[in-house]
């Protein structure tokens, strides 16, 4: 191969990995931009693989070698692509989480606010009725005291009232989004004791095992294998 293509080929190889090295996930314009170097890396590796797989298919004698210098310009690149994928996918899931906790703290505190409002009407409801029981017997101080006891406990009702109503109203995270990003989720399996797989899975049959989880969507259920669910970024 000419010296110029390789020596080429060596600096892009060399400088997408510095660039690579950079990336650190963090916020959405981090994530864009490791969007951006992972379909680079992506393009570099089909590159280096449409450079050196016809040399390796036209001369068998030096495909050893040829090979060996192949996977030298590969590895490289196609390492930091690895890892820049499995970082975005586990930024990805760790922002839908926390936006699926926020939602939750949301409607956990409207469900607060709810009861703390009912409670609030049956307390002056209730004062109310007694208040005017013990009028009605000439008992105003007694009236009043109830009265005066109902006012406070619907002033501690108001503020816990409040409280809910600044968490049901809080910003939920917003959803990252990068064109070109996606995720679906997928389902895999472990063996965790041979002795309890069915019979129709043995011998410990991982593909058949796979293919049985992925195609009931992770719900089947087989004895000694444990279910292990991973969310797959997808790229285009």
């Amino acid at each position: 191969m000419n010296h110029e293509i390789i020596t080429a080929l060596e600096k892009r190889v060399v400088d997408a990995h510095a660039e690579a090295m950079t990336i650190i996930i963090h916020d959405q314009e981090s994530l864009t931009r490791a969007n951006e170097k992972s379909l680079g890396l992506k393009a570099l590796i089909k590159f280096i693989d449409d450079t050196f797989k016809p040399l390796y298919d036209a001369d068998r004698a030096k495909a050893a070698l040829t090979k060996e210098t192949w996977d030298s310009f590969r590895i490289p690149p196609d390492t930091d692509y690895r890892r820049i994928k499995s970082d975005i996918g586990t930024f990805v899931v760790e922002q839908g989480r926390l936006k699926r906790e926020a939602e939750h703290r949301v409607w956990l505190a409207e469900q607060e606010k709810i009861k703390a409002e009912a409670e609030a009407q049956r307390v002056v409801e209730e004062a109310l009725r007694k208040a005017a029981a013990a009028e009605a017997k000439g008992q105003n101080d007694k009236a009043e005291q109830i009265l005066n006891k109902a006012a406070a406990l619907e002033t501690k009702i108001a503020e816990k009232i409040e409280a809910a109503n600044n968490l049901a109203t809080a910003p939920i995270p917003a959803w990252v989004q990068t064109v070109g990003i996606s995720t679906r989720q997928d389902w895999d399996v472990r063996l965790i004791d041979i002795n309890l797989v069915p019979r129709e899975y043995m011998m410990w049959d991982e593909v058949k095992s796979r293919k049985a989880m992925r195609d009931s969507k992770g719900t089947i259920k087989i004895p000694g294998v444990d279910k292990i669910e991973k969310t797959i970024v997808s790229q285009r």
